[in-house]
């Protein structure tokens, strides 16, 4: 198996006024309700956020049933990530591995942390594939990235594929289970981290980390506040690590709402996923080939196209993510920036007049 020495491209472009944004998968819709009364209720700003983050750390070992020492937390989970990339990899002979295309931030964190980026390309399909990775492995790999659901293809790693992969490790590679987009899984099939960590410790590995986010299901991008469950000494490790008070008051008031407000969250998840459905049936039947996306995004396997994609929608006022010479990610918004983005992708494959329209959502006008 070879390895890919070279990085994705990402590219978004700046422009000034009103532009539907489908590129940074932000959540389409406000945090529930009562999230927002709490920040207005609670937050201090003249005050100093808790150091220890108290009651978020206890409210999610209580959600994740995990003990409290073992619970991470993060100005969003690329902080924990960041870290555990410095604290994993200790020496310049190591190396983290990976899966491309990928979040961006993989590299800028190897790059920090003075290590070897290992990179292998996702082979295509909705199955992420670990036995690929398992090849690319290295007497350097020190930390592995498994992005489950995988950003920006929304491909999985399965419970039998994933375990498999976890028992042919050696004890002295740490996975690491991105699971940002955890939330948005429908499939069965598709394992819950945590509860595969809580296995693997049990079984005496302690070489697993999961890490989450508030900013995607639950709608908190703008507070910056991310968690994950490890080893207690990894753990430790990890907030050892972190500056002073990293986490706001805004983001520990947020996150512990947040964890209350399930049903509410439940309900934008749903919306979410109805609308990645008709989205994507809508772009089969005008004749593209989308991923089955396990996300709150879609992916286009555009390749050579992807940045004229891009460039076209950017012209008709939607905002995507080019990753160039990949494809193209595409956040699902509301049910009126879909239209938008359906609209540009429909006049992109046939190239007819604007007054060729494709199915937009039920009860929706077209307007420009």
């Amino acid at each position: 198996m070879t390895t890919d020495t070279n990085p994705p491209q990402f590219t978004t472009p700046r422009r000034i006024g009103g532009i539907t944004r489908l590129a940074a998968n932000e959540l389409p819709h406000a945090p529930p309700a009562p999230v927002r009364a709490a920040v207005a209720d609670h937050v201090q700003l003249n005050r100093y956020p808790d150091p220890r983050s108290a009651t978020l750390v206890n409210a999610l070992a209580e959600h994740l049933r995990t003990p409290s020492e073992q619970i991470m937390l993060g100005a969003g989970s690329s902080s924990i990530l960041q870290r555990l990339t410095r604290i994993v990899c200790s020496s310049p002979d190591d190396a983290v591995l990976w899966t491309t295309p990928a979040f961006d931030a993989f590299d800028i964190f190897a790059r920090q942390a003075g290590v070897r980026a290992q990179r292998v390309p996702h082979t295509g399909g909705d199955a992420l594939d670990l036995d690929a990775v398992l090849a690319a492995v290295t007497p350097a790999t020190r930390m592995i990235v498994v992005v489950n659901p995988h950003n920006p293809t929304g491909a999985v790693a399965r419970t039998s594929a994933l375990r498999a992969f976890l028992s042919s490790l050696d004890d002295n590679v740490t996975v690491v289970l991105d699971e940002a987009y955890r939330d948005f899984v429908t499939d069965p099939d598709v394992p819950d981290g945590v509860e595969l960590a809580h296995a693997h410790w049990a079984a005496g590995h302690e070489n697993i980390a999961v890490v989450r986010t508030f900013s995607k299901a639950h709608g908190l991008a703008g507070a910056r506040v991310g968690y994950g469950v490890a080893s207690t000494e990894l753990a430790r490790k990890v907030r050892d690590g972190a500056i002073p008070r990293e986490i706001s008051t805004t983001a520990q008031v947020a996150g512990v709402a947040a964890l209350k407000s399930r049903t509410s969250t439940d309900r934008n998840i749903s919306r979410v996923v109805a609308e990645r459905t008709r989205v994507v049936a809508e772009l089969r039947r005008i004749g593209y080939a989308p991923g089955e996306s396990h996300g709150n995004f879609l992916w286009l396997p555009l390749a050579e196209d992807a940045g004229r994609f891009a460039a076209h929608c950017y012209d008709d006022g939607v905002l995507v993510l080019d990753v160039a010479d990949y494809g193209v990610r595409v956040t699902v918004g509301t049910p009126t920036d879909n239209d938008s983005f359906l609209r540009s992708a429909h006049t992109w494959i046939t190239g007819r007049p604007r007054s060729a329209k494709p199915t937009l959502s039920p009860g929706n006008k077209e307007k420009r």
